[in-house]
């Protein structure tokens, strides 16, 4: 109960990956690497001369997070309410020669404590969480950087290869990676592995048993951009309802993203082929979320609404694998309470968003959830939910609140609550009705 009167108490906003790109009038930006302090002389850690020709950002990050749910797995297995809270410190140092080269290091320290579940994102005592250097050179109008060492990895969309940056630990690789640019068009092919989170002091390295690569292409069209996405996903020992098998999963797809007036819109679809195991792989994976903001209203609302889709297995026991599942997902996507996944959901929702003012983001959803194929398992968070297999396809109806603060350039207060009432295929596996609340506070400089 304490846990649940601190979190209503602070109730407040999140950065999240959504909004990473978005243009704000400071530099600071959620991908740290990204900014840009070249035109800053009056901050004592930005832009400091070293020599001619090259200068130094320092930069500092820390979040502190409560939550607690009541129902962790929605109850099935008879998982006791959980409570816990964690801190993440990062610190960096971002080094460039103009125009020739840039090195980049943070180091990170993150703790968790109470947590009944736990998760390999916890605890990592302190570590190097990126450290890359940057080549660059340019063959006319076209500029190209090559990136090698361990570095964050997102390509714009908030869905199928993300930050991670809803759990404490973010989503980090050891990569080569070339961005080329040139005019609107751009770039982006990377080869390498995902990182191995261990809890110790400067032990995490590249997993060996995943290899990654992949490619992007897009073009700016005035306010509306395309992307072409290809990932190639191979993992020893991936695990799919139980089921324990070497997979090598090929994504191909697109996302539309832009706004047209007071319109605007973020389409992605991607499709999966490969092997798990002996099974062939064909899944499908989609979302379409759009609105329009009514900026001459009180509050400046946006009503929109969203559909996702990811397909599911219709015969576990054929030559085909079925359930979509992309590389590295947003967890956060239906609801931070990681109570549903893309794997075998449909989710219709109705969202709408308030601006009461310029420091203060009121974000309201309700959403339906249902399986796509009947016959395949309910899956919330990384797994299958036992005993759910058959029976009907309603999941549960998920209402939600988030509120943003930013109270100032460099602090940023969240609050979050959500609910889940579960369908009747869940009751008789033992689930029920359950309840989350986050609060956090963010500090960047």
């Amino acid at each position: 109960m304490r846990l649940k009167l601190a979190a209503l108490a602070a109730l407040g906003p999140a950065i999240t990956e959504e909004t990473a790109c978005a243009e704000t009038p400071s530099p600071l930006r959620l991908e740290r690497w990204s900014e840009d302090w070249s035109g800053v002389h009056d901050n004592a850690l930005k832009n400091i001369a070293l020599w001619h020709d090259a200068h130094l950002d320092l930069g500092l990050d820390a979040r502190w997070k409560l939550e607690q749910l009541d129902a962790p797995k929605l109850g099935v297995g008879g998982e006791a309410q959980d409570g816990w809270w964690t801190q993440r410190l990062l610190a960096h140092a971002d080094v460039h020669i103009d125009g020739v080269a840039r090195l980049f290091v943070q180091i990170g320290a993150h703790d968790a404590a109470g947590r009944r579940i736990t998760s390999s994102a916890d605890d990592d005592r302190i570590d190097l969480n990126q450290a890359f250097i940057d080549l660059h050179s340019a063959f006319g109008a076209t500029r190209a950087t090559l990136r090698l060492g361990r570095q964050e990895l997102f390509l714009g969309s908030p869905r199928f290869v993300t930050l991670r940056d809803n759990g404490n630990l973010r989503q980090r690789h050891e990569l080569a990676r070339l961005i080329l640019t040139n005019g609107s068009w751009r770039a982006d092919v990377f080869s390498g592995r995902p990182m191995r989170d261990r809890p110790g002091a400067f032990d995490d390295s590249g997993d060996r048993n995943q290899d990654f690569y992949g490619l992007r292409v897009g073009r700016q069209f005035g306010g509306v951009s395309l992307d072409f996405l290809y990932y190639d996903l191979a993992r020893d020992n991936a695990a799919i309802a139980g089921v324990i098998a070497n997979e090598r999963r090929r994504s191909v797809g697109a996302r539309l993203v832009g706004r047209v007036g007071a319109y605007d819109f973020d389409a992605e679809l991607l499709s999966q082929t490969g092997a798990f195991g002996a099974q062939h792989v064909r899944a499908l994976g989609a979302s379409v979320d759009g609105g329009r903001r009514f900026a001459e209203a009180p509050w400046s609302p946006r009503a929109g609404a969203r559909l996702s889709y990811g397909s599911g297995d219709s015969d576990p026991f054929d030559t085909r694998q079925e359930t979509f599942a992309p590389p590295f997902p947003r967890g956060a996507w239906f609801g931070q309470n990681g109570l549903a996944s893309f794997s075998n959901t449909v989710e219709a929702a109705a969202t709408l968003g308030l601006t009461p003012n310029d420091k203060l983001n009121v974000d309201i959803k309700f959403a339906g959830l249902w399986r796509a194929q009947d016959n395949d398992y309910i899956y919330a968070g990384a797994g299958a939910v036992p005993g759910t297999r058959g029976g009907s396809a309603y999941i549960g109806f998920t209402p939600s609140l988030l509120l943003t603060w930013r109270a100032s350039e460099n602090v940023t207060v969240n609050g979050y609550f959500s609910a889940a009432s579960v369908g009747e295929q869940l009751r008789q596996a033992g689930a029920h009705n359950s309840e989350y609340f986050m609060t956090s506070a963010s500090l960047r400089y």
